[in-house]
Formats: C-alpha cells, sequence, structure tokens
C-alpha cells in the first residue's frame, strides 16, 4: 500500500496523475485534509488526514508499506509539531520506506524545515528516498505564491531574488522521479536525488519566457524583501511560507540555487522538460486567471 500525501501539491497533483494511469502496481491511498474535495481517481482509496490532527493519523497510514511525504504549507512549526512527529508515527504504523520532497540546501540550511524533516528521516529505521527539488515551474501559478495573480493583473514578476540564477524544474518530472522511487524502493534506497531543469535561469530570464508565451510584457521588479513580505501578508500568506519562501529566495539571490544535475536525465532516461515547454503548457492559466 502507497500512502500519497499533499495531493494538491505541485509534485503530489501529478503524482496522483501517473499513479491513476497505470495498468496495474500496488494499492494506493490519497490523504488530504478536505477528501471530499479532491477529483476521483477511480483505483485509490482516500482517507482524511491533517496533519496537526493526530486522530487522523492512524487510518490514514493503515497498512501502508510506501509514503509519499509532501507537507502543503513548509514551515518550521509545521515541521517541529507535525510533519517530524508524523513520520515517527508511520514507523510505528509499519512504514518501510518514504519518498520525500525537498529542496537544494536542506543539507546545510539549517534555519529551512526541510532540514529536521531530512534529519529525522535519517535517523528513523525505514529507508528512504530525498527528491531535492529546484525550484519548481508551477510556482507561477500556484495560488499560495501569489506570482500567478502577480503575472496576470500587474504584468509583474514579484521575486525578491535579485540577480541570481535559479534551476527550475517541472513538477512533472519531479513525480515521475517520486513514482519510481514509491513502486522500487529498493533501487532507490536511502538515495538523495538533486532534481533540476536544464538551465540555470535569472528572474530576468523567466519574465522574458513569460512575455513572449503569454504576448503581452512582463517585468521582472526584484522587490525587497519587506515589500515581498507586505504583498503576501496582504493576500493572507502565513509568515511560515513567506518566511521559507523568502529563505529560498535569499539563496538564489546568493548563487547558492544554479547548480545543474542530469539526475532526472539519468533516472527517467530522458531530458528535463524546458520553462517554455511548461509555459507553452499552462499559458491557460494566467490568462483564464486559474490558480491551484
Amino acid at each position: 500500500m502507497l500512502l500519497i500525501t499533499g495531493p494538491t501539491g505541485n509534485v503530489g497533483h501529478e503524482l496522483v496523475d501517473l499513479l491513476d494511469r497505470r495498468a496495474d502496481g500496488p494499492a494506493w491511498r490519497i490523504a488530504s485534509r478536505h477528501p471530499d474535495q479532491l477529483p476521483s481517481t477511480g483505483t485509490a482509496d482516500v482517507a482524511r488526514l491533517d496533519f496537526f490532527d493526530r486522530s487522523t493519523w492512524q487510518p490514514a497510514l493503515a497498512g501502508v508499506d510506501a509514503l509519499f511525504l509532501l507537507f502543503p504549507l513548509p514551515g518550521n512549526r509545521a515541521a517541529r509539531q507535525a510533519i517530524i512527529p508524523f513520520v515517527e508515527a508511520a514507523q510505528d504504523a509499519g512504514c518501510r520506506h518514504v519518498v520525500y520532497v525537498s529542496v537544494f540546501g536542506a543539507d546545510r540550511a539549517w534555519f529551512i524545515p526541510h532540514y529536521k524533516v531530512e534529519r529525522a528521516l535519517r535517523s528513523s529505521t525505514m529507508s528512504w528516498t530525498v527528491l531535492r527539488c529546484s525550484f519548481f515551474m508551477q510556482n507561477l501559478h500556484r495560488k499560495i505564491s501569489t506570482h500567478g495573480e502577480n503575472i496576470a493583473e500587474r504584468g509583474e514578476l514579484f521575486i525578491p531574488a535579485g540577480n541570481g540564477r535559479t534551476t527550475f524544474i517541472d513538477a512533472r518530472d519531479a513525480a515521475a522521479v517520486a513514482a519510481l522511487a514509491l513502486t522500487d524502493p529498493e533501487a532507490h534506497r536511502n538515495a538523495t536525488y538533486h532534481l533540476t531543469g536544464p538551465e540555470a535561469l535569472t528572474m530576468t530570464d523567466v519574465a522574458a519566457a513569460l512575455t513572449a508565451e503569454l504576448g503581452y510584457p512582463i517585468e521582472y521588479t526584484n522587490p525587497s524583501l519587506i515589500a515581498f513580505a507586505r504583498r503576501l501578508r496582504r493576500r493572507g500568506v502565513g509568515w511560515d511560507t513567506i518566511g521559507f519562501m523568502s529563505a529560498v529566495y535569499t539563496l538564489t539571490k546568493l548563487g547558492q540555487n544554479q547548480q545543474i544535475t542530469d539526475d532526472v536525465e539519468r533516472l527517467l532516461g530522458r531530458p528535463p522538460r524546458p520553462l517554455t515547454e511548461f509555459l507553452h503548457d499552462n499559458a491557460w492559466r494566467w490568462r483564464e486567471r486559474v490558480w491551484t
């Protein structure tokens, strides 16, 4: 039994789609705070799971052998009070393998929550596969980041990353790697993969690519961290999420997120998708104001 958490997140959404299209494979379950709002898969069990409500943990973890772990609201409080205890509960419930979506720098950036969760996994008796992913292309339209609204409504890429480069990855590629690690855990036992796109881009490059695809000018405004935080707070984004996003963009600004790896191509047998392909496939979201 596979358990998929965060099924509406960047990678979780794509992973659910991949697993649902399989002709065969192990039984699987998707878990969410609002299971009644999930689209029907036809092949998966559905369970309620709230990381902050421990009464939901045991039913979701019942019979689970492998866990896809993705928490939708990154923050140190969530890691400390919910995610790490959930990892311990999964171990106690008999789970044997965890595939965890992390970020670049989680091995050294002690101030981000992923550092703490990775350390908890290594201290457990379970095997694990850590997917350290670069900046998800899907963040450009995710509702929680508000980037999609800024692009569509203001014509601006409002990200405090300076002139730093980052290696964008399509969540579809990360989900394909996650599916491999979940369905063949022994082949990916205690492995850490660094998943990136094919090139390192500045936010100016991204704005230019958006302009070319959407047909109207998108400007990279490079706000200060204070201005960035203020706008997100006005739109109801929590401080934990703002703090995490600010840390990631600061690492980008300092040149810490520009590494390019061949892990995606080596694992999937094909190159990672470029940003231009992602923008072409998703341009309708900005035109129709559809945020996920």
